[in-house]
């Protein structure tokens, strides 16, 4: 066997390997989610872009939103992103949590980030009472928990995710691919089986697109422009 046919197979394996390691697609049948703290949620939502999926449990009673957002971030030192809009469909207005490493040797972690405008995202408090906030990294794909009060007798939500790169520590721009600019979703919150429907982002704002339904299933065992810099 030659050196050069030795050093093709070497080469392809490599790459095979590295291609391998950072594409991750996820989906609520996904293995990975089969443990007990996944399967402690009533629904999970395939959501339609950036391979992301929401695991959520809706309590009417106390109006409490838990849920578990995962996604794979751009790239291992990424940031991923689950919010909220109040008063709209697109960012502006979106009550974020946005989890990330700061630096390579730190773990994860999630902070609220209020974005008022397509250029001043604000990290610090938000319009929601949120709690139980944590993230955690496995298997190259980051999860965020929390658990939000709604105003009482919410029907629906408008959500947002998205990811991108960190730069000097912060959550710097992501891409503005289709699979960026299409990830918003209505959450029907009316019962455990309800669809995931569109949204529309407001006539003229950056990345105006419909999303296509996401049909949620049983839990286991039971444009958007989000990032800092200019």
């Amino acid at each position: 066997m030659s050196a050069f046919f030795l050093i093709t197979i070497v080469v392809n394996f490599s790459l095979l390997c590295l291609s391998s390691s950072t594409t991750t697609t996820l989906s609520c049948t996904s293995e990975s989610f089969s443990t007990e703290k996944f399967a402690a949620y009533d629904t999970c939502t395939n959501l339609p872009t950036l391979s992301a999926v929401v695991h959520w449990t809706y309590d009417p009673s106390t109006s409490a939103l838990s849920i578990s957002f995962t996604a794979p971030p751009p790239t291992p030192d990424g940031w991923v992103s689950w919010a909220l809009n109040p008063t709209g469909s697109g960012m502006v207005g979106a009550q974020s949590l946005i989890a990330f490493r700061p630096t390579s040797s730190d773990p994860v972690s999630v902070s609220t980030y209020d974005i008022q405008s397509y250029h001043d995202i604000v990290k610090g408090p938000i319009s929601y009472n949120v709690t139980d906030v944590s993230a955690e990294e496995s298997d190259g794909v980051i999860t965020i928990f929390a658990t939000w009060k709604l105003p009482m007798g919410s029907k629906t939500v408008n959500q947002v995710w998205q990811v991108g790169p960190v730069v000097n520590g912060r959550p710097g721009k992501h891409d503005f691919e289709p699979a960026n600019l299409e990830s918003v979703m209505k959450l029907v919150l009316a019962t455990p089986s309800a669809v995931g429907a569109p949204v529309e982002s407001p006539v003229g704002s950056p990345g105006s697109a419909t999303v296509g339904e996401s049909t949620p299933e049983p839990a286991k065992g039971g444009a958007v422009k989000i990032g800092l810099g200019n």
